[in-house]
């Protein structure tokens, strides 16, 4: 749950341009973290610091899916921008994963 609720901040952000179930990496983050319906609407009852809580005790694997996502989300945008990038940062130090946009964006 926690993993969604931080999708759907990001996506609310980008306002609607982007649909997570089209994403070829949010598919596989789904079947890596084995997200559930349950888990998506249980993320409505959940605040973004308890999620970020929580992500950071998952497994490495979940976490750069969790990266590799948001960076397509962010990405479908032309230019990306600052703030975006800026955010993205934040979250990956947040869940003990720090890996830049950059960095992350190569790997895609």
């Amino acid at each position: 749950m926690a993993i969604y609720r931080i999708l759907v901040d990001v996506l609310a952000e980008m306002g609607g341009r982007v649909n997570m179930e089209d994403s070829r990496n949010f598919r596989i983050l789904k079947e890596v973290a084995e997200l559930t319906e349950a888990d998506k609407e249980a993320a409505a009852h959940v605040t973004v610091l308890a999620s970020l809580a929580i992500l950071k005790d998952i497994h490495y694997k979940v976490k750069m899916m969790l990266g590799m996502t948001v960076c397509e989300f962010y990405s479908e945008d032309v230019v990306v921008s600052l703030n975006n990038r800026r955010a993205f940062d934040i979250l990956m130090a947040a869940i003990d994963w720090p890996i830049s946009f950059a960095e992350i964006h190569s790997l895609s």
